[in-house]
């Protein structure tokens, strides 16, 4: 397994001055600012090492295979060799922030963790802040992150935090389904746990942040993203709030979700599904600086690409291409509608597959942009 570690590092270590480069780029696009050349978040399989297989609950204890996990996917972002930057986390899965809270995840080997014992009300109702606290499982989380910064130290691949679910997301995740209904029924516990919500992600994305190196200047995601914290730098999930009305989304996500993008300065929102109401929200959202959507076949991605140019919001992640589709027509057209005021407010997450032409992808995307103001 050390052989593959040093393998893996080297090969990040040897692209660090492209991946540098490509950061400071990606931050020009949060900034709104002009990109030359626009950022394409580009992968490859083409890696030539072989990694081996480590499943969730096997790394889950162990930072060494965490790291393996972590490296099998950041070289696919060097090996791309434009603008995606590496980065690892600790992958505790999404109830990680819940367990501030006492409850604790279950591990399996075939699918990520998961809680499946909730708190009751009488429980919650008697909480404070002052009972929210750092368990073995977030202890580890940051102990894994605390020892994947030190063997990255210098290579140019970066740590990012725990997977913090908002505020209504993490509610659900304590309590369970109780909450749609207690929403009608008794909306001030509902308030409550989600004022708890908020002091838990403070909490833990604070000693999550104390952990990754430059944390001050920059925040990066997904093995790829690189968001400066002048903009804030959080990813926050919503998916649990695509289930409910517009009116409750007013009450019982956009304040507390406000709170907590206000209180580091910024960051993106995440969701799978579709909820027009919640689109809204994040488009309305001055600290809402992105958007990225699991689900594209569900929603006109042409109208989200130009509603999100239109308010100043930088949409982040993988477009589908047409059948039949050329790379330079693909380009044009994602260019063409997620372009504003001569900004482009997208960063276009991209596979190369080993056996196919990476030079291909990459002059198509530099030729799109001189095109842009051409019709596709």
């Amino acid at each position: 397994m050390s052989e593959t570690i040093y393998k893996a590092l080297d090969f990040i270590t040897a692209r660090k001055s492209i991946i540098d480069s490509a950061a400071q780029l990606q931050k020009q696009v949060w900034l709104n600012a002009k990109a030359i050349p626009h950022p394409l978040l580009l992968k490859s399989s083409d890696v030539g090492i072989s990694f081996p297989a480590y499943n969730v609950k096997e790394a889950f204890y162990d930072p060494e295979k965490m790291l393996v996990n972590g490296l099998k996917e950041a070289v696919r972002s060097a090996a791309g060799e434009m603008q995606a930057v590496p980065s690892i986390r600790a992958n505790m899965g999404c109830g990680i922030y819940p367990t501030l809270f006492g409850v604790r995840q279950e591990l399996f080997e075939d699918k990520m963790p998961w809680i499946q014992t909730f708190l009751d009300k009488d429980t919650i109702k008697n909480m404070t802040p002052k009972d929210l606290c750092l368990g073995s499982e977030f202890k580890a989380g940051l102990d894994h992150m605390a020892y994947i910064a030190q063997k990255l130290e210098g290579i140019g691949c970066r740590v990012f935090p725990l997977d913090l679910q908002g505020p209504f997301d993490i509610a659900h995740l304590v309590y369970g389904d109780d909450i749609f209904t207690d929403m009608y029924d008794d909306p001030g516990f509902v308030h409550h746990l989600l004022e708890l919500s908020v002091q838990a992600i403070i909490m833990g994305m604070d000693e999550c942040l104390k952990r990754i190196p430059g944390a001050k200047d920059e925040i990066t995601h997904y093995n790829e993203l690189v968001m400066p914290r002048s903009k804030g730098g959080l990813k926050i999930s919503e998916d649990t709030s695509t289930l409910i009305s517009g009116e409750m989304i007013k009450e019982f996500v956009a304040p507390y979700t406000s709170k907590v993008l206000e209180h580091y300065g910024g960051g993106y929102i995440h969701y799978c599904g579709k909820n027009p109401h919640l689109m809204d929200m994040v488009l309305n959202m001055p600290l809402a600086h992105g958007l990225n959507l699991g689900n594209t076949d569900m929603h006109d991605m042409e109208q989200v690409l130009k509603a999100c140019a239109k308010n100043g919001k930088v949409y982040y992640g993988p477009l589908p291409m047409a059948e039949g589709e050329t790379y330079n027509t693909y380009f044009r057209r994602l260019i063409s509608w997620a372009s504003a005021d001569d900004k482009l407010y997208l960063l276009l997450r991209l596979n190369h597959e080993a056996g196919t032409s990476k030079a291909e992808i990459i002059d198509a995307w530099h030729n799109a942009q001189k095109s842009k103001h051409k019709p596709a």
